[in-house]
């Protein structure tokens, strides 16, 4: 544990008292509650749905930005998050942790079954407060729209309630979920259906195919972040045995890639530092391999880099960016390149893709050794991602242009090989940690 959750465990217990009816021989259905104990005073920051042992479904609009002191209560256990997973628009996000210690009181809710609706009239609006109580709201009314996309519901509510309230039917099961206010009328939100939800999850468990198991860090095994510059320091951890013939390796893997990072991890200096991707969830451990590593070691940490703010330092304001053909070098003085209408696979594989940005800002001295990522993320979600720094120039601070050659940086190398998804890809970097500027293209 981080910090103890003694405290916290004694207060929710007292809670438990009047917020939830006594507990029966056979598991109830009823909401978790997130807590984030990471400040002075012990904050509640949602309630959550159970969805199967060890996850629950939450609304990542309501978490805090620094995600890694959140713990899981049923009103009788308290868990220690071990990450949060969400999905790639955020509209939902599962928080995941450990019951072995302890089972859950409470039971994951059943989705609406496919294809099968209910009526209005019974349907209600589950949601929490702080104090742990527990409050219905009736649906006075509903509709389907088209929403981002997606097909919604669009329900008018006796009262308010939060992102992440469940819509229930009598009978108990999930029929929708709660992810945005709209902007005209009182008491009108947004709900996902019950299949979209099921889109959602499977989304999300996609993420987690790589992840061979829940299990202890090690010992000795400390990952630390500010923002999205992590710290892997394994000084103090004692290396698991080896056979003959393997080579210890320091594992980094996104939880949504398919490929893995790895490292050596037999040198002296036993510490390293990585630039990850914002919005992402990742898991690092050491294992010994007789080859390159293909799969994560049996044990290892996890860590989730919370979205990025918006850079604002030193007035940052981006003017373009855009996927361009021209190479820098083959400027003249005062020409610009000429973003691409079309970005097409040809374009993606011949190497001429640059990635091309121009902004200003206001210095009065030039500012060094920040960090710089520049991230490609596919229509699955797959993120591959290219490591750099950042300054500040007075020189250049009116227009400062600038040039990241897609294959030649290695963030189309898997993408030539493994071949190129239709959809919609992005493009972003951030500086120290905040996002920059971004830019999508879409593959037909």
């Amino acid at each position: 544990m981080k910090k103890s959750l003694a405290l916290l465990l004694a207060l929710l217990l007292a809670m438990s008292s009047f917020a939830f009816a006594e507990e029966g021989t056979e598991k109830e259905k009823e909401l978790f509650d997130v807590w984030d104990y990471g400040s002075e005073s012990m904050t509640w920051v949602c309630s959550a749905i159970p969805v199967t042992d060890g996850a629950v479904l939450v609304s990542p609009a309501l978490l805090p930005e620094k995600q890694d002191q959140l713990a899981v209560t049923d009103g009788k256990n308290v868990w220690e998050a071990r990450a949060v997973v969400p999905d790639e628009g955020g509209l939902t996000a599962l928080v995941l942790f450990d019951t072995e210690k302890a089972a859950a009181r409470y039971e994951g809710w059943d989705l609406l079954p496919y294809g099968i609706s209910t009526p209005v009239s019974s349907c209600y609006v589950r949601t929490g407060d702080e104090m742990g109580s527990r409050i219905n709201r009736r649906v006075l009314s509903s509709e389907d729209i088209q929403w981002q996309g997606r097909r919604c519901l669009m329900l008018t509510l006796s009262d308010p309630v939060p992102p992440g309230s469940p819509v229930l039917t009598t009978e108990g099961n999930l029929a929708g979920l709660v992810v945005a206010e709209y902007a005209e009328g009182n008491n009108r939100f947004i709900a996902l259906p019950a299949d979209e939800i099921a889109l959602k999850l499977t989304e999300i468990s996609g993420k987690l195919n790589n992840m061979p198991g829940w299990s202890d860090p090690p010992e000795g095994f400390k990952v630390t972040a500010d923002k999205n510059l992590v710290t892997v320091d394994w000084t103090e951890m004692t290396l698991p045995e080896k056979g003959e013939g393997e080579t210890f390796y320091l594992v980094l893997l996104d939880g949504a890639n398919s490929y893995l990072n790895y490292y050596p991890a037999e040198v002296e200096q036993r510490k390293m530092k990585f630039i990850l991707t914002p919005g992402r969830f990742y898991i690092i451990g050491i294992g010994a391999y007789s080859s390159a590593p293909a799969e994560a070691p049996a044990r290892y940490e996890t860590i989730s880099i919370p979205a990025a703010g918006k850079l604002t330092a030193n007035g940052f304001r981006p003017i373009l960016t855009a996927i361009a053909e021209s190479e820098e070098k083959t400027l003249k003085d005062g020409e610009t390149p000429v973003p691409v209408t079309e970005v097409t696979e040809e374009l993606l594989r011949s190497g001429r893709a640059w990635f091309y940005s121009s902004s200003c800002y206001e210095v009065t001295e030039r500012i060094e050794n920040i960090t710089l990522l520049v991230t490609l993320t596919d229509p699955n979600g797959i993120n591959y991602r290219y490591e750099s720094g950042w300054l500040y120039d007075p020189s250049y601070m009116n227009e400062d242009t600038w040039y990241i050659n897609l294959q030649e940086y290695g963030l189309t190398n898997s993408l030539d090989e493994g071949g190129y998804p239709k959809g919609v890809y992005t493009v972003a970097y951030y500086v120290g940690g905040d996002l920059a500027d971004s830019f999508t293209f879409e593959l037909k």
